[in-house]
């Protein structure tokens, strides 16, 4: 996500200089005649699709040391490997890009502006996303010679947000009602996504060919996974919009945001659906197997119209 955070870097430059520009006595004495108080407003819009590079990381086992299997001797190696050497532990992690398509974004703030032209303000907003279904490739990973299948799915990405901004209002544009402003704010984010995967194995004859030989009763068998995977982040984003002042005194709204969280998203624990076609342990009633899914603090950009009412 190098684009994201080049923008980011210049977008916090551009905000930066507006906002140290926007400090100067002239442009502050034009603006101290707007009118001031307090305002409800809402905004609708879309966010615009972005690159999420996932990481799926496995505490499992390798399939030679599933106790599931049944017990079989192939070319003097017994199967499954003694369960003293079949603990649980951290397999290669597995990372992944997925194209996250455009959607919606809602939201409704509440706000004050009586503070000569900066004005303060609370907003909730929410935005959707479309997922994205991709082959899994993990180079250098033994395991990927097992495979016929291998596939993760992100099927929604969804944001609440709660922030709390902080503007500042030039003045009117010329003689007409429109007035620019710029903003930057500080909040959370609670980001969920709809995750799965699927992994299939070869038929017998390719897992024996396998060196070492992998265990035949692991043929064509079904490891999935399905959570709702979700997290809580810290972020900011920075805003550029104007207000149009409409005869009857309300305000239409159009805005510019960038969005960047500031923390990793982990959602750890996830049992497997199915692994081998059968639960999440090493044995029955064994230690369980669970995978955490991963990835760098997500980004967005959206565009928004909205209605005001100040009183």
């Amino acid at each position: 996500m190098r684009w994201t955070r080049y923008a980011a870097r210049v977008a916090a430059g551009v905000g930066a200089g507006v906002l140290v520009s926007a400090l100067t006595p002239a442009t502050s004495a034009a603006a101290a005649d707007m009118n001031r108080g307090l305002y409800v407003g809402v905004d609708v819009g879309v966010s615009a699709a972005t690159t999420l590079e996932s990481t799926r990381t496995n505490f499992g086992i390798p399939t030679n040391c599933d106790q599931w299997l049944e017990p079989v001797v192939i070319e003097g190696l017994r199967l499954p490997l003694p369960a003293d050497q079949c603990q649980p532990r951290e397999l290669p992690s597995s990372a992944n890009e997925f194209e996250l398509g455009s959607g919606v974004l809602a939201g409704i703030n509440f706000g004050y502006s009586g503070v000569g032209p900066f004005r303060v303000e609370i907003e909730y907003f929410r935005h959707r996303r479309g997922g994205d279904k991709v082959n899994l490739v993990v180079p250098g990973d033994p395991k990927q010679r097992e495979f016929s299948v291998r596939e993760e799915e992100i099927g929604e990405f969804r944001s609440d947000n709660i922030f709390a901004n902080l503007y500042y209002d030039f003045a009117a544009v010329g003689g007409m009602p429109l007035t620019p402003f710029v903003g930057v704010g500080v909040g959370t984010s609670r980001i969920e996504i709809d995750y799965s995967a699927t992994s299939i194995r070869r038929g017998e004859a390719a897992l024996l060919a396998l060196d070492p030989p992998r265990h035949p009763d692991a043929a064509n068998k079904v490891s999935h996974a399905s959570t709702n995977a979700s997290d809580r982040l810290w972020g900011f984003q920075l805003v550029v919009g104007a207000e149009y002042a409409l005869q009857t005194g309300r305000l239409v709204t159009g805005k510019l945001r960038y969005g960047q969280a500031m923390d990793d998203f982990l959602d750890g624990g996830n049992a497997w659906r199915s692994l081998r076609g059968h639960e999440s342990t090493v044995a029955p009633g064994g230690a369980p197997v669970h995978y955490s899914v991963s990835f760098p603090g997500p980004s967005f950009w959206a565009i928004s119209i909205g209605f005001k009412v100040e009183w």
